[in-house]
């Protein structure tokens, strides 16, 4: 039996929601100390629940979506209500991983990308181990 561009829309959103979330956590995780995390753009302490997995590139551009250096932990005011930072973020982004980071990812971020509903369910089992791998250390 033939699938639908329905059954395969549905499919690709259900499998993008499940990556999401568990990247977003994995991040979380790997940017946390002690259930704590510093927020990339304005430095402050919140606990773990409290932050995001913001964005330098928007998640919209899907060829750094699920990049681990275009994603870090920032708090909600910074990430959601002041738009992210974006300036601030690239700054950042270019004194944790090394200058021309940020422009890299803005590169990146151009470059088309269609995701397919195998490297999706790769994505997931790939972060999903990274979280268990993670939650398994001591603190």
């Amino acid at each position: 039996m033939r699938r639908t561009n329905k059954e395969l829309d549905k499919s690709l959103s259900f499998w993008i929601k499940k990556v999401d979330k568990v990247f977003s956590q994995y991040i979380r995780l790997r940017d946390s100390i002690n259930g704590q995390c510093q927020c990339i753009t304005c430095y402050k302490i919140f606990p773990i629940e409290e932050v995001d997995a913001g964005h330098f590139m928007p998640r919209s551009r899907k060829a750094t979506r699920y990049d681990e250096e275009n994603v870090n932990a920032q708090c909600q005011s910074c990430n959601r209500f002041q738009n992210g930072l974006q300036y601030k973020y690239g700054l950042e982004l270019d004194e944790k991983y090394g200058k021309g980071t940020s422009r890299e990812l803005m590169e990146k971020s151009h470059k088309f990308k269609r995701f397919t509903v195998i490297e999706l369910k790769e994505l997931y089992e790939y972060y999903k181990e990274k979280v268990n791998e993670i939650s398994n250390l001591p603190d």
